[in-house]
């Protein structure tokens, strides 16, 4: 059984079809790029194009935000055009899934990867423009979670301004230096909801092996099977009822 995954970032959109039985990705990821300052009337148009090649297959979205149904609530990696936007309508396509883009990713290792069958506490946290974070009590999602947004205990601003992809690009962080402010961040995060693992993805965690050694938590870590790809795989297994 195949659906189609969509995950939406603050520098691009990744779309494929996915094998939701094996969470295999079928074929090539599709990435359409943007940036911040693109307006979301552009990047709709373009995904409308790109899911026109798939007329028969359900529709998951994974967003970097807060939503409610098909709406946008709050975008804040993403600027100020998509609150109040329903994407179901948007994108024509009635029957679509959307769920925030860190809690897609936490679904397919919850179902599928590194937090298979863990009945504790998960935190799911994704590395990219922003610092996404997904949570699973006794197996089931509990949705909503914007961690990445909690105030910075000695910095100030929000975690993510210090600790997510984009902020270690403009800061000119190296790994070391990354992984002690993620080390930060991640401390405030495992309090909040009193983690029993934590599963880290997002681009970054293709450079695992470098600084997995410099990460400090209590509870165990471990990387994210389908690294990048979990959003695109967790939305595609929400479009088929799959939740985990």
């Amino acid at each position: 059984m195949h659906a189609i995954g969509v995950d939406v970032g603050g520098s691009g959109c990744r779309i494929a079809v996915v094998n939701v039985d094996t969470g295999t990705v079928q074929g090539d990821v599709l990435r359409l790029e943007h940036d911040l300052s693109t307006p979301a009337e552009t990047i709709l148009a373009n995904l409308r194009g790109a899911l026109a090649n798939h007329p028969s297959l359900p529709v998951g979205l994974g967003f970097p935000g807060l939503v409610e149904g098909t709406t946008v609530l709050g975008a804040p990696n993403l600027g100020s055009t998509w609150p109040g936007t329903d994407l179901a309508s948007a994108l024509e396509r009635p029957e679509l899934v959307l769920l925030n883009d860190a809690d897609a990713a936490a679904v397919a290792e919850q179902r599928l990867g590194s937090s298979f069958s863990e009945e504790g506490c998960v935190l799911m946290v994704t590395v990219g423009t922003g610092l996404g974070s997904g949570v699973h009590r006794g197996g089931a999602l509990v949705p909503g979670f914007e961690l990445g947004r909690l105030p910075h205990p000695t910095r100030g601003g929000v975690l993510e301004a210090h600790a997510s992809g984009r902020a270690r690009r403009l800061n000119g962080l190296d790994l070391a230096e990354w992984s002690n402010r993620f080390n930060e961040a991640l401390a405030v995060m495992e309090e909040a909801v009193d983690a029993d693992m934590i599963v880290v993805g997002g681009g970054i965690t293709e450079q695992w092996d470098a600084f997995v050694d410099r990460l400090v938590a209590r509870a165990p870590l471990r990387r994210a099977t389908f690294g990048p790809n979990a959003g695109l795989i967790g939305a595609a297994l929400m479009a088929r009822g799959f939740n985990a």
